[in-house]
């Protein structure tokens, strides 16, 4: 038995295919969903969504959002944005981590709201530091890319 997962953002539908879990970062800390789940509607935070088929996982780094999990098996993730290992680029990331820090810094003592909103870009850019570190370690062929092979091999 298998979930059905659903990764939308408002630009795109990130990941639509069958797997086996899903561990996702919520308010109430990260929840790992297998089959049969009970029925639920969470608030995501950001932080990594760590999926799993078979032997193959992949990470994806994800922001606020809400999660559903239906009574069928079917967990739909609507998240502000998503970014999978792949699409990533480190030195960009470490660019804006820097940039959030200096922020915080600079208003640790002046403004609250602007030391948030720096304080969730932080933890924004700590999430896709994590995916982008583990996709460059990785050896694995990323469960989304997996899916294409199959389906390029049963058409040709």
């Amino acid at each position: 038995m298998s979930l059905t997962f659903e990764l939308v953002t408002p630009e795109r539908v990130v990941f639509s295919q069958e797997i086996d879990q899903v561990t996702l970062p919520t308010r109430q800390g990260e929840i790992t969903i297998l089959p049969n789940h009970i029925p639920l509607v969470a608030a995501l935070i950001p932080g990594v969504a760590h999926l799993k088929k078979g032997q193959s996982e992949e990470d994806v780094a994800v922001s606020g959002g809400f999660i559903e999990i239906s009574a069928d098996n079917r967990v739909r993730v609507l998240a502000d944005t998503a970014e999978r290992g792949i699409e990533l680029d480190l030195s960009i990331i470490e660019e804006a981590k820097a940039r959030a820090e200096k922020v915080m810094q600079e208003t640790v003592r002046t403004d609250d709201e602007s030391f948030a909103a720096a304080a969730i870009a932080l933890e924004r850019e700590l999430a896709r530091y994590k995916v982008a570190i583990k996709h460059r370690g990785s050896k694995k062929v990323p469960i989304i890319d997996q899916a294409i092979k199959k389906h390029e091999t049963r058409s040709t």
